[in-house]
């Protein structure tokens, strides 16, 4: 990471190509080599969110938590090949700064789309806000279907850029339903779930309940990513059952 500032310093174009849990080690650098001089340097953070039999040392779940911190550190998660192309591009020819384009370990979903945008509508619906990002979106999406069988409409919002990122459309579409689902690949201490009831408070949007479905102190055992995804809750199951659940509550609930 020093080496990629340094690269930058001198007028280079670095792309730190780095694992997820890896490029925690690299925190001070992030600040003081990079971001405090505002270098236009490139981290593709592979292995972002679980990544399976890989083991629990090297799931990517701190570095929503721990690149938000950075500043002036833009923040991208593509959620299919298409979409990381389109990022990768748009780090290196469009952005000024520290970027980060966090992708997971392994393949693409139903979701084949391309959008290099802050946030996305992707389903519209009227009972319930599903947030999600990066490859999530399919299980949010497949949650949609489970959903309306059971009659309960859900919104779905992608978002494409998690920082810096306003999320008027998510708060706008909160002022409709009053609830939220936020499903999320991260630990729970500085997730974006966090940051989104942060902001319901400080706009003074009272929400009737509110659910966050992540990975709790982010310490995750091995197995494969389906087995975790259930376990945790973050399938289309999990996901459709919480909301279910959270559009017959009568208060905001964690």
């Amino acid at each position: 990471a020093a080496m990629a500032a340094g690269m930058a310093k001198q007028g280079a174009l670095p792309v730190f190509a780095v694992y997820s849990s890896f490029l925690q080690r690299a925190y001070d650098m992030l600040i003081h080599d990079v971001a405090l001089q505002g270098l236009h340097v490139v981290f593709a953070v592979d292995r972002a969110g679980i990544v399976g039999n890989d083991g629990e040392t090297h799931h990517g779940v701190f570095d929503v938590a721990y690149l938000s911190t950075v500043p002036d550190m833009t923040v991208m998660c593509p959620a299919s090949f298409q979409e990381l192309h389109d990022m990768l591009q748009a780090a290196l020819f469009d952005e000024t700064g520290p970027v980060a384009v966090r992708y997971p370990r392994g393949g693409e979903g139903e979701y084949r789309a391309s959008h290099v945008e802050h946030e996305t509508v992707l389903r519209e619906g009227e009972d319930v806000t599903v947030v999600c990002y990066g490859t999530m979106v399919n299980n949010a999406l497949e949650c949609a279907r489970l959903l309306e069988a059971r009659g309960v409409s859900a919104e779905i919002i992608k978002l494409g850029i998690i920082k810096p990122n306003g999320l008027e459309a998510v708060l706008a579409s909160l002022k409709k339903t009053g609830r939220l689902i936020m499903p999320e690949e991260s630990c729970a201490s500085g997730c974006m779930g966090e940051q989104i009831l942060a902001l319901c408070a400080q706009n003074g949007l009272e929400l009737r309940a509110a659910r966050l479905i992540n990975l709790g102190n982010g310490v995750v055992p091995q197995g494969s990513v389906a087995e975790l995804w259930r376990d945790y809750g973050l399938d289309a199951q999990g996901i459709a059952d919480a909301a279910a659940q959270l559009c017959t509550a009568k208060c905001c609930a964690r």
